[in-house]
This record gives structure tokens, C-alpha cells and sequence, in this order.
């Protein structure tokens, strides 16, 4: 903790010193900041009843702060701005860090110049607040009529650091309606993980909290038959990991990925409202995260493909039958071939608009943005997730 705190200091002298970070600057673009735009923004999508989402984490951390030889973070940033984000309308990150760089405000800029009008981000932070920025950032086409932001209790490990949390934006759609986007970044686990252990703890407790932020959040903002999105890193391995065939040498990404984990199956409860069993956590846990409302949220990924896909830590299977990692380059030897399933969009829309529109999520998958013919193989070392969702009149 102490080597940890000694490296924000140094990084904030030198944010300090190259990026003015002592004057504060807003973190939400609302229409009365267009004023002075350019006339010739792109404009809105030609298939305005379709909003295509990506969530990534983009694995952008603080300056000095590196696994291997090197995060090629520039090089990665100014690849997803060219290839990657004029595809969407709305792009959710994490691990997007403002700390000391000035890489997200060079994503903010371009993303305006690519039809991104509007945005929220995690808050800055500053040498006396002895931690890092969430590194979250919301990024959308279409008009945002209504942001919140909220922090974790504080996490364990290097997640002490920084101040994770959620972000939400109300997206303003066709037809009068609104899409209704969180995005998140939870508690990271380092090395095995065990449901007993306090890092997990740690992290079911911030989806408890996540599940209050959603309580107070939609009965203000929601009106019925609007869709909700849970997005990002929640760091919750939804993969238990036991081989169907004990007779392959590695864990098959379909076949092994079907059932659920318990903490994939505890997040559901938890972010649902229903709660958990306390003994799960342990003979001496009491808490069940239990919510006072109860939102039927959807993992629209394993709906859809009927298993858990693979979002970090992946492998190839090379000619002989044998594993090997998919990406060397970002990720740490110890996480290769961990095929964890932690990045996420979580979908709930129980009921009809009364002014005739409905939202449908037409498509949903993984989507590694591989990086052909650069000195990295994908944007990330995880994978990004990303979903169509048509509005169609009743």
C-alpha cells in the first residue's frame, strides 16, 4: 500500500506539472455547450430506430503502469478512435483514466468530431484526494437529458486507488422515449478466486450498492416500457469452470461455459434485488444484499448464445490440439488462458411504452476488436460486448 500511494504521488506531481489538473473542467457535455460547435458534425445514424451499444473496458491505466514491455496506450487509443467507435452510438468504457494523462480528453475530443455530442465521465481527482479517477466514461450520439454518477465504498488491493463506481445516462431516442444506460467497473480479483474470499465479498457488497443506485435512479427517470442497460467490467466470472470431457486437455470456450458460477449466480441476485443466501459467503456471513425492489434484469449474453462467452484471458488451439494464450501482449502471464467471463450487458424491460413504442435488443455478442497489423493484437486484454436494440411502434 505504501510503494502504491508513494506511485499516485509521483503521478500526480507530474499530472500536475504537464496537464493543469488543478483546474477543474466540466465532465458532462449538455446542449448548451454547442454553442460554439462546428456546423458539420456527423449526423445522427440513417437507421434512427436502431442503437447500436459497445461496451469496453479499454485498459487505459495512469502513466508508469505497464504488465509487460509495453501497453502501446497511445497507439491503442488512436486505433480504436479511427476503426472502432465511428461504428456505434453509444460507447461505455472503463479503466478510461483521466489520472495524470491526457488521453481521455483526447478520446472526448475526437469522439466529438465522430457525432458523440454528448458524454459523462467518472470525476476528476487530485493530489489531496489520494486516488485515481473511476476511469468510466459514457460517450453517446444521441441527446443525454439526464446523468448521475455514483462511488463505491472504497476497494481492497491496487482497487483502493481508484474510485470505481457507476455512471448513468437517460438517452433520449425516437418516439419520445429513452434508453436508460449504466455503466461500471467493480472490485478486480488478483489470482484464484474463492466466494469466501474478501475481494468478493467486496465486490458482491458494490453491486449491492449498484442495485440502491438503480432504486433511486429509474423511479425519477424511468417511464414504463423503457429499456435499462447494465454494462461493463463487473469483474464476476460467470464461468465455473469444470470440463464437460475430462478427456480434452483444456476448457472448451461452448461446451465448458454453459453453467453458471455461484458468484455469477449471486450478481444476478444481487443486481435483480432478490438477494443471496448469506452461507454462501461463509458459516459467519449474515448479509443477503437484499434489495427493497426488484428489477428482472437479463444476462443477454448467455440467453443469446446459451453459454458464457469468453471475455478475458482466451485461448488458440494450435494444430497439434494444444491450448495457447490468444494475447500476450497486454496481458500478464499470470492471467493467460484464465477464459473468464466478466465483462457484460444486462438487459430489463418488462413492460410497454404508453406512447406506443417498445424496445427489443435484436442482437447482443462478444466483440474482440482485433487489431490486425499492429504491434497488439486486440484494442484491449478484454474483449468488448456489444448489442442492437431496435424501437419499433406498438
Amino acid at each position: 500500500m505504501y510503494i502504491a500511494s508513494t506511485l499516485v504521488v509521483i503521478i500526480s506531481l507530474l499530472g500536475a506539472y504537464n496537464l493543469d489538473l488543478f483546474n477543474s473542467a466540466p465532465r458532462t457535455t449538455t446542449p448548451a455547450a454547442y454553442s460554439t460547435l462546428s456546423p458539420d458534425f456527423p449526423s445522427m445514424p440513417t437507421d434512427a430506430s436502431k442503437l447500436r451499444i459497445l461496451t469496453q473496458n479499454m485498459f487505459m491505466r495512469p502513466p508508469l503502469i505497464k504488465n509487460n514491455r509495453s501497453d502501446w496506450k497511445d497507439a491503442r487509443l488512436d486505433y480504436f478512435i479511427e476503426h472502432i467507435l465511428p461504428n456505434y452510438d453509444i460507447v461505455c468504457l472503463q479503466e478510461m483514466f483521466e489520472y495524470a494523462s491526457s488521453r481521455r480528453a483526447r478520446l472526448m475530443a475526437a469522439a466529438q468530431k465522430l457525432g458523440y455530442r454528448y458524454s459523462v465521465a467518472s470525476e476528476r481527482q487530485f493530489l489531496w484526494n489520494v486516488g485515481i479517477d473511476g476511469g468510466l466514461v459514457i460517450l453517446s450520439r444521441l441527446p443525454v437529458v439526464q446523468t448521475e454518477r455514483m462511488t463505491f465504498q472504497r476497494g481492497m488491493g491496487p482497487d483502493w486507488l481508484a474510485m470505481k463506481g457507476v455512471l448513468y445516462a437517460k438517452v433520449a431516442v425516437e418516439g419520445g422515449t429513452h434508453a436508460h444506460v449504466f455503466t461500471t467497473h467493480t472490485q478486480a480479483s488478483y489470482g484464484e478466486v474463492v466466494i469466501t474470499q474478501p475481494d468478493v465479498k467486496r465486490r458482491l457488497a458494490q453491486l449491492y450498492e449498484f442495485h440502491g443506485f438503480i432504486e433511486a435512479v429509474l423511479p425519477r427517470h424511468r417511464a414504463a416500457g423503457e429499456p435499462v442497460i447494465l454494462s461493463g467490467d463487473f469483474n464476476v466470472d460467470s464461468r465455473d469452470h469444470a470440463r464437460v470431457d475430462a478427456s480434452v486437455g483444456y476448457e472448451r470456450e461452448v461446451e465448458d461455459g454453459v453453467a453458471t458460477s455461484d458468484e455469477g449466480q449471486a450478481m444476478m441476485a444481487i443486481l435483480r434485488g432478490h438477494g443471496i443466501d448469506p452461507r454462501v459467503l461463509g458459516p459467519d456471513n449474515t448479509n443477503t444484499f437484499k434489495g427493497k425492489a426488484v428489477y428482472e434484469f437479463h444476462d443477454s449474453l448467455k440467453e443469446r448464445l446459451g453459454y458464457h462467452p469468453v471475455t478475458f484471458g482466451n485461448i488458440v488451439v494450435d494444430q497439434q490440439g494444444k491450448a495457447q494464450p490468444r494475447e500476450t501482449v497486454l496481458t500478464t502471464e499470470h492471467d493467460n488462458m484464465v477464459m473468464h467471463s466478466i465483462d457484460y450487458i444486462l438487459w430489463y424491460n418488462p413492460d410497454e411504452h404508453p406512447g406506443g413504442m417498445s424496445a427489443q435488443l435484436e442482437d447482443v455478442g462478444v466483440t474482440p476488436n482485433f487489431t490486425p497489423g499492429q504491434e497488439f493484437s486486440q484494442i484491449s486484454d478484454h474483449y468488448g460486448v456489444s448489442a442492437e436494440i431496435k424501437f419499433v411502434k406498438n
